[in-house]
This record gives C-alpha cells, structure tokens and sequence, in this order.
C-alpha cells in the first residue's frame, strides 16, 4: 500500500525558498517521488484550506486565526505565505496531487459537537480513497470517517503515553495505523503490534532520529529538512510493509 511504499514528506518538501503547506512544496515532493503529509482547517467562507497552526502568526507573522479567514481573504494579498504564494486550498492540493503521489491528510480539531470539516474533506476527497489516508489527534474524528467513510485509511495521531481513552475507542476507531512522535516510539511499539496495525512516526529532522526510526522498525517515517539519499535510506530498511 503507497502509505507504506514511499517516505513521507512532513507538509510538503519544504526548505528555505518552499513555505511549509505551499503549493511550491507540494510540488518538490511530488518531483522528488515522496509522499506528502498535510493539515486542513475550515475557513469562515467554509472551504477547506491547508494549514498547519490555528493561526497564522508563526508561518506569516500575522496573528489571525485561520478559521476567521474567508475565502477572499486568502486570495487577496494580505496574507501570503512568506513565498510569496497564497495560502491554498485543499481543493487545488488535490488538483496538482492527482494520484502522483499519496496524501496523508491530517484533519485539525474544531471543537466538540460538530463534524463539518469531516463532511466537507470527505465530499473532496470521495473516490480518492487509493490514495489519500486520513489521520487525527482526535479520535472522535476518527470515529467518523470509520463510519462514514471506512473505504480510507485511518490514523491516530499522539505524542504521549496512550493513555485509558485509546484502549476505550479503539475499537470504534479501527485505525490502520498509529503515528506517533519519534521521541516515544518504544512506549507505543508493542501496543501498536499487539494490535496488528501499521507505525508512524513523526518528525524525522535529524540523523539521530532516523536512525531511532530504523532501531524501532517502523513501518514508515514522516521527515522534513533531511537528506534521505545522503543518508542511505531505503524502504526496505524499515518494518513489515
């Protein structure tokens, strides 16, 4: 499966000239034959855009929530990506994505009571399950697209200790796979194979990291900023496909 198959470029092969979740970097990883990794919100509008923060104060230096942005806004120039480029939507992502490569497309929490960034990624993303897979820190969110949307790979995200709540929803949940920050990854190996399901792990920024990945057996990374090739990597270095 393409999750499994490719590395994972950590919102889009980014650098010094690529902003993070920019079109431009989006198409790097496309032309470097990586998978991609990226996050949706919803704009006031109700599009669903791609970005990674609540606000915009870290990538553009403007501190204004995403979701208090409408469409115009984003289109307009007043709040560019450091690029240069607008912030774009998800629907123009899948545009250019196209099945070139895979996306794991992380869903960010709005808030209880509601499912409407679920609704409205899955009526983009319908018949796309081959590939696109969906992951969340909210398992809740993962409920959903269980229900609703079972055909698409599903993911729990943590950077902790699972904790009582995971063992409680997993059934629910039925995950593919968890992704998992890199520091903690021995705390969730066994739960995770005891499961039988896949391993994630986030973010591979240095040397020493991949090298944790690799002594760990995951089954995929999600990198930024690292020179794989330089590194010798190979798919076949990591766990069971």
């Amino acid at each position: 499966m393409w999750l499994f198959e490719r590395p994972i470029a950590h919102r889009g092969l980014h650098n010094d000239s690529y902003t993070e979740n920019s079109m431009s970097a989006f198409k790097n990883a496309i032309e470097h034959g990586y998978n991609i990794e990226t996050d949706v919100h919803l704009l006031k509008s109700g599009e669903v855009v791609v970005f990674h923060d609540n606000t915009l104060k870290r990538v553009c230096g403007i501190n204004v929530k995403i979701s208090d942005l409408t469409l115009d806004d984003i289109k307009g120039n007043d709040y560019l990506l450091p690029c240069g480029e607008h912030i774009p939507l998800f629907s123009e992502m899948l545009e250019l994505v196209d099945g070139k490569v895979g996306i794991l497309l992380e869903l960010k929490f709005a808030g209880f009571g509601t499912h409407k960034l679920e609704e409205e990624v899955y009526k983009l993303i319908k018949g796309k399950e081959s590939w696109i897979a969906v992951q969340a820190f909210s398992p809740f969110m993962i409920q959903w697209f269980q229900k609703n949307a079972p055909e698409f790979k599903r993911g729990l995200l943590s950077m902790a200790a699972l904790g009582i709540d995971v063992p409680l929803h997993f059934r629910k949940m039925k995950p593919d796979f968890i992704s998992y920050e890199i520091s903690g990854v021995k705390c969730v190996k066994k739960f995770v194979r005891k499961r039988n399901v896949h391993l994630l792990v986030w973010t591979i920024r240095s040397d020493e990291k991949y090298q944790k990945a690799l002594d760990n057996n995951v089954d995929n990374i999600i990198f930024e900023k690292i020179d794989l090739d330089a590194l010798g990597f190979s798919m076949d270095k990591l766990g069971v496909k």
